[in-house]
């Protein structure tokens, strides 16, 4: 018997939003959610508090990670692309423009 491969997907998480013991039950959320969508979970990229770069250093590693694994889906909280140095809108569009990848922002 065969079992296929689910497609890839990676999560993103801000450090900022999240308390220590939030860590763990986060990344089970994006998990579940993954596996709800039909996707497999790869690595979860944090964000370390904001910095004043032009695109957060854990995002743009998120964006080159999903080109070179073809990966086509970021799971992540609401509101861990808001309130950064840039808007969400424009993080939103680099993901789709440079890796083709679609954002699921799923509540806790």
């Amino acid at each position: 018997m065969t079992t296929a491969l689910l497609p890839l997907a990676y999560g993103y998480l801000r450090d900022d939003l999240l308390r220590d013991r939030d860590r763990n039950s986060s990344e089970a959320r994006l998990r579940d959610t993954a596996r709800s969508l039909g996707y497999e979970l790869g690595a979860v990229f944090c964000e370390p508090p904001p910095q004043n770069a032009t695109l957060p250093p854990a995002f743009v590693d998120l964006v080159q990670e999903c080109r070179r694994a073809e990966a086509h889906a970021v799971i992540t909280l609401r509101g861990h692309m808001s309130d950064m140095s840039v808007s969400r809108m424009v993080l939103l569009a680099v993901l789709e423009v440079r890796a083709g990848a679609a954002v699921h922002e799923v509540d806790l």
